[in-house]
């Protein structure tokens, strides 16, 4: 995490110095500090992934509802990381809309779930 820290500080002031000279310049630090950033970061998810499989296995949890967990999870990091990108280029429309989208796809993702979910509840209630 230390790693992780020098690095954003290292980039936000890289980035203001950057944006000083020219606003595009500091936009294009942050977007190559966010890859950096992301491929850093996939050995933490596949440790993530692997948790979540022995959960599963260990609870006898639906593959179905895992991989719907894991697409949620998905779209919820990559919507917030493209809507904080398009804040920081000063695209708070383009943010807003596509953080709409985001919860739109996560509730069609979820869809399955919920109609167990109602399902089972109808069942009880009979």
């Amino acid at each position: 995490m230390v790693k992780v820290a020098v690095l954003g500080l290292a980039a936000v002031f890289l980035s203001l110095i950057a944006g000083s000279v020219k606003r595009e310049y500091a936009v294009a630090v942050m977007i190559g500090t966010v890859l950096l950033l992301g491929i850093y970061s996939l050995s933490s998810i596949r440790m993530v992934i692997e948790r979540i499989h022995e959960f599963e296995q260990a609870i006898g949890l639906s593959r179905e509802y895992l991989g719907i967990l894991l697409k949620m999870l998905g779209i919820a990091y990559l919507t917030q990381l493209v809507v904080n990108l398009c804040r920081d280029a000063g695209n708070g429309a383009v943010a807003s809309q596509i953080n709409m989208i985001g919860k739109i796809s996560m509730m069609l993702v979820s869809f399955p779930v919920v109609e167990t979910l109602l399902k089972t509840l109808g069942d009880m209630l009979q």
